[in-house]
């Protein structure tokens, strides 16, 4: 009888459980079935950004490619204004999966600092899936300036009473923060003179009216090879092929002032690991695409793995916001 009333005990307990263990079988059956039939619409690529830049033009072409290889299309949807803000708050509060891809590039790692409060956490918010691109800038002067190398423009620096001016796309942007850090690492006196973009900036230092400009190769190098801008140095950590007898800053003895700007892509929080890694292969290849690499050589498209890419945005993240807020800079 012991052995029947055990034998019934556990026929009622199975009963209760089997509910459960197959509801179990079917979330996770159903999960996988998601993941492995995503995409099943298009993908919405929010850019923080204008059309018609070259930021707006990499966009498209992961755009196109990753959309190629996943049978789907990638559409580009440009929402600047905000200094980013505005593109990265949709896509923080986007649903997590998959549908939703951001660009990012500097402003993510340090409107932190920028700004009081942010509608989103940058590092909790939203998760890595890719580095695209990787540039450092070129620290240039005027042609007419007396100033023939790094060494003597930072020794004029340090003996100007009032310091010596550089032309910016920008308060609080990584071109601005980088003679700021030049300061405060190695004593030079250097004082921005912030611009609406990198255009102007480069039209009024050519025209002599600011003598010295930090800014990205490709928006210079035109200038440079005109005749009106002088390049000291490149903030890369290796020289550039488009201005090979360029010095980098570590080579002159200022390794602390490697800096660069930087492209890539991220997803909302709670995103589906096989999603994250399906798209990070799809962007990988798009990237290692000979023809794109041809076409966007004056980038660095750089690639990598979502862990190489969170790294390297917490990094980042480290070394501005902590420098924003010891100089008091507020964005504007």
């Amino acid at each position: 009888m012991l052995r029947k009333a055990e034998t019934m005990n556990a026929r009622k307990m199975f009963g209760r459980v089997l509910p459960g263990l197959l509801m179990c079988v079917a979330l996770q059956g159903g999960a996988a079935w998601a993941q492995d039939s995503y995409p099943s619409r298009s993908i919405r690529l929010l850019l923080p950004g204008p059309p018609g830049n070259i930021t707006d033009t990499m966009a498209r072409m992961m755009a196109k490619s990753v959309g190629d290889q996943l049978g789907q299309t990638v559409v580009v949807d440009n929402k600047p204004g905000a200094g980013s803000i505005i593109a990265t708050e949709l896509a923080a509060r986007a649903k997590p999966d998959g549908y939703t891809i951001l660009m990012i590039s500097a402003p993510f790692v340090t409107n932190p600092g920028l700004y009081d409060k942010l509608p989103y956490d940058s590092l909790k918010d939203l998760l890595p899936i890719v580095q695209l691109s990787e540039n450092g800038f070129l620290i240039a002067v005027n042609d007419k300036q007396p100033w023939r190398s790094m060494q003597e423009l930072v020794d004029a620096s340090r003996k100007s009473n009032s310091g010596i001016s550089y032309a910016s796309p920008g308060i609080g942007t990584v071109m601005h923060l980088a003679g700021q850090l030049f300061n405060v690492e190695y004593g030079t006196r250097f004082v921005n003179v912030p611009y609406k973009g990198s255009v102007q900036a480069g039209q009024d230092v050519a025209g002599g009216h600011v003598p010295v400009i930090i800014d990205p190769i490709a928006t210079t190098i035109a200038m440079i090879k005109d005749g009106k801008l002088r390049a000291l140095a490149v903030t890369h950590a290796a020289r550039q092929k488009e201005l090979p007898d360029v010095p980098t800053v570590r080579e002159l003895g200022y390794p602390k002032l490697e800096t660069k700007s930087f492209s890539g892509f991220m997803l909302p929080a709670g995103t589906p690991r096989a999603i994250v890694q399906k798209l990070n292969v799809a962007f990988n290849k798009a990237i290692n695409d000979p023809e794109i690499q041809k076409t966007l050589a004056s980038q660095n498209l750089v690639g990598g793995t979502p862990e190489e890419f969170g790294a390297m945005l917490k990094g980042e993240m480290d070394r501005w916001v902590p420098l924003i807020r010891q100089l008091k800079i507020k964005a504007e």
